[in-house]
């Protein structure tokens, strides 16, 4: 949801001068240790540590559900109990400073967040959950965030972000839900804010104006009177948190060319001195808490993910040579590639400005595959899943999610970024709906998603808005990988097989009317890409697998699916040029991580 980007106006000169000879006194100071708390695929930066050190508050992804991790015992714990079949979820959480209870973020069934607390009642050997209870209800502040409690236990520093796209940052009583705004935001809300340790001030980070996307530090009194600028300079200064005696802020900055953690002295709501660098070349870090212990818990993002191409051989029946990495502006984070229609430009999503503990910003790269060179757009959409090229090879058909939380499709302009809005509806599903171009470029067929009542396949038809629905599966059978023939009468698309238990179903239906057909049955897997053939005589698919995902040639007809002697490691949906002649594909992994650093602290600071 959050578009932060990139860079603001000019620092003062005496910040420029200063900033490297801090980064030489540092060096007698202790150098920081630094080990993993959490690694795997359900580690997520959706949480924070306890004060006390003892948990780590998370989102279970398996089931939605809040949980905490025990940091001694690495146990994971729920806390909340969400039917298998809910479409209900935890989000961002904070625990109190008492560690009893722990607020958070939920995601209800009428399709907004609330505010909810839970008692971790702990006795000492085993946590016994409480009951949850509401404590804030708005369906026009559709998007809620606890970020931190006041150090009595009594308030929690909540952001709202209302449907009229403002972003608010609120107090919220923790006893009956009571809520004062303390300060109004544009659409681009802070990254991270947290209570000061005697419960005098916030710490949080902002843009400065609209025309300027890099983030500065604020501190705000707890009364919201009055405000002091923190951190300013050219450079993305984000994620603050206070060090245990409320004496300084650290916090993550690009300031020295790389992403490093930096560290300010505070007195009295004001910054005593200039930032100092603690820690160098992090990485993507983002700090999450400091515990009364000095342990600094940060997240981290790993991996990478490129767009590669490869040649095929005529017919698709195997690659020529080895994928070529796209080596553009942007690297390392990389997704979803699209083929313009006459195959030389390609499209795809690219991450761009600073990290955020949940969905990242993206802009949309367009390479030029003749000249090498790069164009890039950036729609203002808060989210961006997946792209389509127009037939007249003009714009993109974007799935994802404008600023007020509408889900949809979103016509781009592939040259000025100008967004139109084609499908937007309220939906629990930020990615977007998934659609394709009829070849004349007046209808779009897309998928929808509609909570309760299931998924649909329609079709609209856009200077009249005249919508009707070609086929619908129950809630439980999602479709995806919509896919339109060559000649524009039949949509392929994938679903799950009503009749075979983890199997999925690829199914041809034809655009006039009429019931869809099975082409092919994937048991124990999971469809990831549907091309056609330009000649429309067979589709390729791509089923996940280890070493490397399998692609399959069916015929349109039917019959026995052919195994393809081509191997490329896809992280995602594969895409086949206009021409058949090559296949582009995102390839890496990404990840998040859970770290910790202890002696970070100058031995002065660590000596109060």
């Amino acid at each position: 949801m959050d578009m932060a980007k990139h860079l603001k106006r000019l620092t003062p000169f005496f910040f420029l001068f200063t900033v490297p000879l801090l980064a030489t006194d540092a060096i007698n100071d202790p150098e920081p240790t630094i080990r993993s708390v959490w690694v795997d695929a359900h580690t997520n930066l959706l949480g924070s540590p306890s004060l006390d050190g003892r948990y780590l508050s998370l989102v279970d992804v398996e089931t939605g559900d809040l949980a905490v991790l025990d940091l001694s015992t690495r146990e994971k714990i729920r806390l909340t109990s969400n039917p298998p079949e809910s479409r209900e979820f935890a989000y961002f959480s904070a625990i109190s400073p008492d560690s009893s209870r722990v607020a958070y973020a939920w995601f209800n069934d009428e399709e907004f967040y609330e505010l909810r607390l839970v008692s971790l009642a702990d006795s000492e050997s085993r946590i016994r959950p409480g009951e949850p209870r509401v404590v804030f209800r708005n369906p026009e502040a559709g998007f809620v965030q606890p970020c931190s409690w006041s150090p009595d236990g009594e308030q929690i520093l909540t952001l709202l972000f209302r449907k009229d796209n403002i972003s608010q940052i609120a107090l919220v009583s923790a006893r009956d839900g009571s809520t004062r705004i303390l300060k109004s935001l544009n659409w681009v809300y802070p990254k991270k804010m947290e209570f000061s340790p005697d419960g005098r001030f916030i710490v949080y980070d902002s843009t400065v104006t609209e025309e300027s996307d890099a983030r500065d530090i604020f501190l705000l009194s707890a009364d919201g009177s009055s405000e002091v600028k923190l951190i300013e300079g050219p450079a993305n200064d984000i994620f603050p948190v206070w060090t245990p005696d409320g004496k300084a802020v650290v916090f993550a900055s690009d300031r020295g060319g790389t992403m490093d953690a930096w560290m300010i002295a505070v007195t009295d709501g004001k910054p005593a001195g200039p930032p100092r660098l603690l820690k160098k070349k992090l990485g993507r870090f983002l700090p999450m808490g400091i515990t009364r212990q000095r342990d600094f818990y940060y997240g981290l993002r790993t991996g990478h993910s490129d767009i590669y191409t490869v040649e095929l051989e005529q017919g698709a029946a195997s690659i020529k040579g080895k994928p070529t990495m796209v080596r553009g502006r942007l690297t390392g984070t990389n997704t979803a590639p699209a083929w313009s229609p006459d195959g030389r430009y390609l499209a795809y999503l690219s991450r761009w400005g600073t990290e955020n503990y949940a969905q990242e910003s993206r802009v949309v790269t367009i390479r030029d595959l003749d000249s090498g060179k790069e164009h890039i757009v950036s729609p203002k959409l808060a989210y961006m899943e997946r792209l389509r090229w127009a037939p007249d090879g003009g714009s993109l058909l974007v799935g994802g999610s404008d600023g007020k939380s509408r889900a949809g499709l979103f016509q781009v302009n592939a040259k000025t970024g100008e967004t139109t809005p084609i499908v937007r509806r309220r939906s629990t599903n930020f990615r977007g709906f998934e659609g394709v171009w009829s070849r004349d470029g007046m209808t779009v067929f897309y998928i929808y998603d509609e909570p309760e009542q299931g998924f649909s396949i329609r079709r609209l038809v856009v200077e009249t808005y005249e919508e009707s629905t070609l086929h619908d599966t129950p809630p439980n059978f999602p479709m995806h990988d919509l896919a339109l023939s060559p000649d524009g009468s039949r949509l392929a698309f994938a679903t799950k097989d009503p009749l075979i238990e983890h199997a999925e179903v690829l199914q041809v239906l034809p655009v006039d009317g009429g019931a869809p057909r099975k082409l092919l049955t994937a048991r124990n897997a999971t469809l990831n890409a549907v091309e056609w053939l330009p000649d429309g005589s067979a589709l390729l698919v791509g089923t996940p697998g280890k070493p490397t995902p399998s692609i399959w040639k069916i015929a349109a007809t039917g019959g026995d699916p052919q195994r393809l002697p081509i191997r490329i490691d896809h992280n995602g949906r594969f895409r086949l040029d206009p021409q058949g002649r090559r296949i582009a594909f995102a390839s890496g992994r990404q990840q998040s991580e859970i770290w910790v650093m202890t002696d970070f602290l100058p031995q002065k600071q660590a000596a109060r």
